[in-house]
């Protein structure tokens, strides 16, 4: 399982992500960059510390899950 990790800086200076769960893998740089100015553009979302206003920075994280099966 992937997720797309985007962390804002919001009004008060404080960092503050938002993630999408399963991404496309192949996303590039610059569809990443662009939909983070959309956001802060639309003003999408806001934080406990007001309305995004700058881009910190974005990952893909991936998650690996093995069951154990307990008895």
């Amino acid at each position: 399982m992937f997720s797309l990790e985007l962390t804002f800086i919001n009004e008060d200076g404080e960092k503050t992500k938002l993630t999408v769960d399963d991404p496309r893998v192949d996303l590039s740089t610059a569809e990443i960059e662009q939909a983070m100015d959309d956001i802060i553009a639309a003003n999408a979302f806001t934080s406990k510390g007001g309305s995004y206003v700058s881009k910190d920075s974005a990952r893909i994280i991936e998650r690996n899950v093995t069951e154990i099966e307990i008895a």
